[in-house]
């Protein structure tokens, strides 16, 4: 008889609710670039403290109340990520509950040891 083993996902990082909040003056860059920008930043210092880097990172969700101006994201994310290109989401609410909040980033991420030894 054979014995199964029950699937067991890779231990996967999530970090939510990464919002473009300017620590110092606690309000929100009147942007989407600006705030995609701090919210990058705050994700990628929380992996840090994980012993991650981007290229770790293997999704990233985009929570959007208005899409323009996300363009000029890209090359930013061009340069954060590199080759890695994670999978992107794209989602878009009518509005946020904070005042100025344009923008919401979801970071999914799986340590490169892990990813290797499957």
């Amino acid at each position: 008889m054979q014995e199964n083993t029950p699937f067991r996902p890779p231990p996967e990082i999530q970090i939510r609710h990464l919002t473009g909040i300017d620590a110092q003056t606690g309000q929100f860059p009147p942007d989407v670039f600006a705030q995609i920008r701090q919210a990058l930043s705050v994700g990628i210092s929380n992996l840090a403290r994980q012993g991650m880097t981007a290229q770790d990172v293997t999704r990233i969700v985009f929570i959007l109340s208005e899409t323009e101006g996300f363009n000029a994201c890209f090359p930013l994310l061009h340069d954060l990520f590199g080759r890695t290109c994670p999978a992107t989401t794209l989602r878009l609410v009518s509005h946020f509950d904070t005042p100025g909040q344009l923008a919401e980033i979801e970071l999914i991420a799986l340590p490169e040891h892990e990813a290797t030894d499957a």
